[in-house]
């Protein structure tokens, strides 16, 4: 009977069923009182540990299979304001990556273009531009940009002189599968003649 407690193939309100019947037997009662209680107190913790035990513990799903493909990875997410900067130089040769506009009176619109040539073995994809100011538009060919290798092209950007006077500096950042690169801008922005 002891042996059978143990047996995990004997439901447990089966044991119950047959641990009561065992104290309540008539034939039983000539046992000794603390024996019964032993013996129901072992049966009791046998219990309540096997249906701590018997209770089924959610499996971890496994971890997706990562997707191999030929495509390029996507920009990062978000970028902060110092991003730029992470190309290694053999990668885009570019005709400067800094230049100046002196705006004449009058003029609205500061325009700038920065020529690029994929030097790398391999295409360059650049995904898209991010300017310092809402001032500053950059626009690329197409979205995203493939640039074979030994290929060239421009990106072009413009600044928005309207109330602006003096020097004016903003920045483009174009994001790549090969790294960022920063452009900066500078306006020289003469005052409007005065009567």
């Amino acid at each position: 009977m002891i042996l059978a407690i143990f047996n995990d193939d004997i439901p447990r309100s089966a044991l119950l069923s047959l641990a009561v019947g065992w104290v309540t037997n008539d034939a039983m009662l000539s046992f000794k009182p603390s024996i019964v209680v032993a013996a129901t107190a072992a049966l009791s913790l046998v219990l309540l540990a096997g249906c701590k035990i018997s209770q089924s513990q959610p499996q971890p799903s496994p971890a997706p299979t990562p997707t191999i493909t030929n495509q390029p990875p996507p920009p990062p997410a978000t970028k902060t304001e110092d991003s730029g900067d992470t190309m290694a130089p053999n990668i885009l040769a570019w005709d400067a990556t800094a230049k100046e506009y002196h705006a004449k009176p009058g003029e609205l619109s500061a325009p700038f273009a920065f020529s690029l040539t994929n030097i790398f073995s391999r295409p360059v994809v650049i995904y898209n531009t991010s300017t310092s100011c809402d001032c500053t538009v950059a626009s690329l060919p197409s979205k995203p940009w493939t640039v074979p290798v030994g290929s060239s092209g421009d990106i072009q950007a413009s600044i928005d002189l309207k109330d602006k006077v003096g020097i004016v500096t903003n920045s483009v950042i174009v994001y790549t599968s090969q790294g960022d690169r920063r452009l900066n801008l500078r306006v020289f922005v003469a005052e409007p003649n005065s009567k």
